[in-house]
């Protein structure tokens, strides 16, 4: 089963005006994207890290390649700039670590704050800070600590109706009921990236007959 996971950039400017601010901010975003495929990228590893020319197509040569200095066997998914200063994008099966090193490296002047989560809640979540041009704290979460859950709420907060805080343990437990009877009582459509969202779809008309048909 492949899994994604939810990368998150913030850029941290260290300018003493908006003019400079806003600079910053620019060169980051021109360093990342780039035409791919006929497609303007927000950001685009082989423009960041180039592979090799020579490499056999799917070969364990490019996959080992791409693993070491791009985190991940494949291109980054669905990357958009959710404010002036933070993009979020989607990898496959890992974050994007050698890629954000290249960015840090980069740009010594400016700050960073990297932040990643699977999309298999509770796992593969992280944070790495960085000034300078250096990494200044680099940290992976426990696997199902409240860290690693707050974590992934924080990227993908459309999950967080599916769990709840256990005050025993101190963690999250997987609790659909009340997102269930929330479902019930306003209706439900599931978008195409298979989030399911509270309300109707343009049709008004529910993509199940109940609650109990939802495939959860």
């Amino acid at each position: 089963m492949v899994t994604l996971v939810r990368n998150k950039l913030t850029i941290i400017p260290n300018a003493y005006s908006e003019e400079e601010y806003n600079k910053q901010i620019n060169y980051v975003a021109a360093y990342c994207s780039a035409m791919e495929d006929g497609v303007q990228k927000n950001i685009c590893f082989t423009k960041i890290s180039p592979k090799p020319i020579g490499f056999e197509p799917g070969s364990k040569e490019e996959d080992d390649w791409m693993l070491q200095n791009w985190g991940t066997r494949f291109k980054a998914l669905n990357a958009c700039w959710v404010a002036d200063d933070e993009m979020i994008y989607d990898t496959f099966w890992n974050p994007s670590i050698p890629i954000i090193f290249k960015i840090i490296k980069q740009f010594p002047e400016i700050d960073f704050r990297f932040t990643f989560a699977s999309k298999r809640i509770g796992t593969k979540t992280g944070q790495i800070d960085a000034s300078g041009g250096k990494i200044v704290s680099f940290e992976r979460f426990e696997n199902y600590s409240k860290k690693a859950y707050d974590t992934a709420f924080e990227l993908m907060p459309h999950l967080r109706a599916l769990y709840t805080l256990n005050m025993t343990t101190g963690t999250y437990d997987y609790d659909t009921s009340d997102f269930k009877a929330q479902i019930a009582q306003n209706g439900f459509y599931k978008e195409s990236d298979g989030t399911v969202l509270i309300g109707c779809d343009d049709k008004n008309k529910p993509l199940f007959d109940s609650v109990n048909d939802l495939p959860f």
